[in-house]
């Protein structure tokens, strides 16, 4: 049974517990772990702390949440501390579609945003930066992913375009590939800090040609990097 948490950081205990329940009740993948209401009721923590928990194990590789249905067991190969050079293999297909899609969509977002983001975003976004730094100097691998998907995300609502929101919001929450992948590289955290801040200034700017280049340098290089490190398509 789960126990309640008396921690500070309460999404942190209650990673740990739920990484706990599913090793020692031998929980195998594909199978549903108890509802959002249900871990609220039994680890007395907030709605928040429970989501902010799942997300922090979903970007491990431990579950998988599916929208309107409930948060499953993950294939233990999804975890980002596997091997690179396997990790990459198995999703060559999936990171090169990701990567397609987010050169269609984010570009033209980050001009949108520099026409139209507000005083309350760019202080969000540079909030994001900051943030990002910090978990590098920590080393926290999983703190550099949600820093680096918040500001993609933060750039899309910049634009206040819902539709752009909404597919955003999808790519950054079960769409994880991309980031867990590229982080791993040598180098690419303190790449992307240069590059997103490229990025930033050129929105701050209102420069929305230039974003929309930096932006597109930004995917770019994290392509090229893992196919440095053997991410290669499959041949036809």
């Amino acid at each position: 049974m789960l126990k309640p948490i008396n921690k500070k950081r309460l999404s942190d205990a209650a990673v740990e517990q739920l990484k706990e329940m599913i090793i020692k009740e031998k929980i195998k993948p594909g199978e549903k772990l108890p509802s959002e209401r249900q871990l609220i009721k039994e680890l007395k923590i907030s709605r928040a702390s429970v989501r902010e928990a799942l997300r922090i194990l979903e970007i491990m590789g431990f579950v998988e949440v599916k929208p309107g249905k409930g948060v499953y067991v993950a294939d233990p190969t999804q975890h980002i501390f596997e091997p690179l050079d396997s990790w990459l293999s198995l999703y060559k297909e999936t990171l090169y579609e990701h990567f397609e899609i987010r050169q269609v969509i984010e570009p033209h977002a980050a001009s949108f945003a520099a026409k139209r983001a507000t005083a309350n975003v760019i202080n969000a976004m540079k909030k994001s930066l900051t943030i990002f730094k910090k978990r590098m100097e920590q080393d926290d691998l999983i703190g550099m992913i949600k820093a680096d998907a918040e500001f993609h995300l933060l750039i899309a609502k910049a634009t206040g375009n819902r539709t752009l929101i909404v597919i955003m919001e999808t790519i950054t929450t079960s769409l994880l590939e991309g980031w867990k992948a590229s982080l791993r590289t040598p180098g690419r955290a303190s790449k992307t800090i240069e590059e997103h801040q490229a990025i930033f200034d050129a929105i701050l700017n209102k420069d929305a040609a230039k974003a929309g280049q930096a932006m597109s340098t930004h995917l770019r290089n994290a392509v090229n990097e893992l196919e440095k490190m053997g991410l290669r398509r499959n041949e036809v």
